[in-house]
């Protein structure tokens, strides 16, 4: 997924652990958020893992969790996790390690600072940024 801001995609900043996140979509998918009967639901998840990775997932509703609304199509949440165990057996069994989630006062300090979203071929694609 591209880095840069095309001609008719749609810009704003949030704010996400107090700081500032610019969330970016193209417009094909202001099309699709605009056809939905309720929000979409980005989870960015940065996952401390044996490497650290970035995900972001798509849901319906938030799990019993707290949005940042983006429009009143589009909502997000950020959360850190990390792995309880690291081995390619699990790995293999799950299709990722088991996980808890992080609640500190350094993770509190993290934030993505920029997202971007798009619909292409009837599906949802995203990327964030740390930096």
């Amino acid at each position: 997924m591209s880095h840069a801001i095309l001609r008719g995609d749609s810009v704003t900043t949030v704010s996400v652990n107090g700081k500032p996140l610019t969330v970016v979509w193209t417009r094909s998918a202001a099309q699709q958020l605009a056809e939905r009967p309720r929000p979409l639901i980005l989870e960015l998840e940065l996952y401390f893992s044996c490497l650290v990775k970035k995900f972001v997932h798509f849901h319906d509703e938030a799990p019993g969790r707290a949005t940042t609304r983006v429009t009143d199509k589009l909502h997000l949440y950020f959360r850190a996790v990390t792995s309880t165990a690291c081995t390619m057996d699990i790995a293999e069994t799950l299709g990722r390690q088991p996980e808890i989630e992080l609640e500190t006062a350094a993770v509190r300090k993290l934030a993505p600072k920029r997202v971007q979203l798009d619909f292409e071929n009837g599906y949802w694609l995203a990327a964030f940024w740390m930096t």
